[in-house]
């Protein structure tokens, strides 16, 4: 199997409340009768099997658990929490293992964990269904195996080619968690650290896992590479078409009322400044990455407002082409066709 991985990490963004009354642009119309579609979610604990090493056999205990899943096991402990090759006994790792299986700290994360979501079944029933709407749309497509985890803060969601998605139950387990603080994550990063944004997370990663790009060519115009994340997100909306569009994006509320209500200056904002056909690869950054806010935007101004206009040209085209343009279809056409048959110009 090619071992091309998706490591996954994504941050959160704040804003002041401007329109808390726009529920109605914040909800997905999308809506698609999946109730036929056989599929049960079989979610894998990972986390518990790997905690339930026994420390005082650790090699033999370990090699017992990988006899479930090798590849799995190998991936994340290679490759997320990086202990290396668990080879033999006499390798440095098991003192490394030894450590982190008796660290208080690890053990009180774990009870953490334990706590909040000993129960998954919320989880699940929200997966499940996300999964049932992809398995409408890409009825050919594998849907992969999914697991949960814990990377000590390493990472939301992991994937592993289109076979693996695993969720990092650390790293949602609410912003008020007070260990959040104690490492770098700016604020905007730990807002994001809830429940509700976990399947969004992991529907970004099963298109990326499929779709995205290995890197965004930095010679790629703006609005394109715009259009390319719109793509995406399109993509997040229809798996989930209940779901409140803020979440999709990782915006609050309030962020997300704050674009749709200055659409038309937001657009006006990239027009005057002559950034659609940039090729710069900084301003790739600026606008389609994460942050606190968009420079050269007003201070509301959430970050990855980019990704947010690309998201609105893909749904603009999508509502004049739909009914002869399927989600695979679209997801596979170039940004400038979609540009130019989306007529999107907001006023």
């Amino acid at each position: 199997m090619n071992m091309r991985k998706y490591l996954y990490f994504i941050p959160l963004l704040g804003l002041l409340i401007l329109f808390p009354s726009c529920n109605w642009f914040n909800k997905n119309t999308k809506k698609i009768d999946v109730s036929g579609i056989e599929f049960n979610l079989e979610l894998d604990r990972f986390d518990n099997d790997f905690f339930a090493c026994d420390t005082n056999q650790i090699y033999a205990s370990l090699a017992e658990i990988r006899e479930k899943d090798s590849l799995f096991f190998d991936f994340y402990t290679i490759n997320v929490m990086r202990f290396g090759k668990i080879a033999d006994t006499t390798n440095a790792t098991m003192l490394d293992l030894h450590h982190f299986f008796t660290n208080p700290y690890v053990l009180g994360l774990k009870d953490t964990v334990d706590y909040r979501f000993g129960d998954c079944s919320e989880l699940e029933d929200e997966l499940e269904l996300a999964l049932k709407h992809f398995k409408y749309y890409f009825p050919k497509k594998q849907i992969p195996q999914f697991k949960t985890m814990i990377s000590e803060f390493g990472y939301n969601v992991v994937a592993l080619d289109s076979a693996y998605i695993a969720i990092s139950l650390d790293m949602y387990l609410g912003k008020d968690y007070p260990y959040y603080g104690s490492f770098d994550f700016p604020y905007y990063v730990i807002q994001r650290f809830e429940k509700d944004f976990m399947v969004p997370n992991a529907m970004e990663v099963l298109y990326n896992s499929y779709y995205a790009p290995d890197e965004l060519a930095e010679t790629d115009a703006l609005i394109h590479a715009m259009i390319e994340k719109g793509k995406c997100l399109y993509f997040m909306e229809s798996m989930q078409p209940e779901k409140e569009k803020h979440f999709l994006i990782g915006y609050s509320k309030e962020q997300y009322d704050w674009c749709v209500s200055e659409e038309a200056e937001i657009w006006k904002f990239y027009n005057e400044h002559d950034l659609f056909y940039s090729r710069n690869y900084m301003e790739h950054t600026r606008h389609l990455g994460p942050g606190p806010m968009t420079p050269g935007m007003p201070e509301q101004a959430p970050g990855n407002v980019g990704s947010w206009v690309g998201w609105q040209i893909v749904s603009q085209f999508m509502e004049n082409n739909s009914e002869e343009m399927s989600l695979e279809e679209m997801i596979n056409l170039d940004p400038a066709t979609i540009l130019a048959k989306s007529k999107y110009k907001p006023k």
